[in-house]
């Protein structure tokens, strides 16, 4: 007689439950309430690639998916980084202020992340070829692993381009809102932080904002 063994039977059914995707985000990245001297602009260029396991609560219609992801912020702007030189402790504050032309012409900075997002997955009229509306709001949360400045600058004879990392007063973390909408594979995205660029009281007031599109390739 064959006996089918519990782990065995019940596999079908948790593979069906549960699914690993693959999400990649092709961003254009923004400051919000920045000062009004500083400008952004566009293609500023930002992507995300995303891994996440999702777990059914409501079979094909409703579902919960953390996960693990690698992402990069670039803005570019009309900025250079400045540190407070006058108080008791150099170095305390770091300023963003508008460059001169004459010394700069560009000027971007640019951050990575590991972040750990976490979606509520929503499915419209759902079929088995998964070819359906879908909306997914989520909340992410990572930290900073690398960062940098790159310009280009006049040095008295030429123009040259220069990339200083590890900007002094980073915020180690960052975390916000993250929203996904769209059909099948593809859809738009965009992401809302909660955090600013610089810790509190730390540095010029920037507060992230990415949309763009998003593609799901498997």
């Amino acid at each position: 007689m064959h006996v089918v063994s519990p782990v065995t039977a019940a596999s079908p059914a948790l593979l069906h439950l549960q699914r690993t995707f693959v999400f990649i985000d092709i961003t254009q990245n923004f400051w919000l309430n920045k000062p009004d001297s500083i400008a952004t602009q566009w293609i500023s260029g930002g992507f995300n690639f995303n891994v996440s396991y999702e777990i059914h609560l409501v079979k094909n219609v409703f579902s919960i998916a953390p996960g693990i992801a690698f992402s990069n912020m670039t803005v570019k702007n009309n900025s250079q980084i400045w540190y407070d030189q006058t108080s008791s402790h150099p170095h305390d504050f770091t300023y963003l202020v508008p460059y001169d032309p004459s010394v700069y012409r560009k000027s971007k900075i640019s951050t990575d992340y590991l972040d750990v997002p976490v979606e509520l997955r929503f499915r419209i009229k759902p079929d088995e070829r998964g070819k359906n509306f879908w909306i997914d709001p989520g909340f992410r949360f990572g930290v900073l692993i690398s960062d940098f400045w790159k310009t280009q600058f006049y040095n008295g004879s030429s123009w040259q381009k220069g990339k200083i990392y590890n900007t002094l007063n980073m915020d180690p973390i960052h975390y916000g809102i993250s929203l996904r909408a769209g059909y099948y594979k593809f859809g738009v995205y965009a992401f809302y932080s909660l955090s600013d660029v610089f810790k509190e009281n730390k540095g010029t007031k920037l507060t992230p904002l990415s949309i763009g599109i998003c593609l799901t390739p498997l």
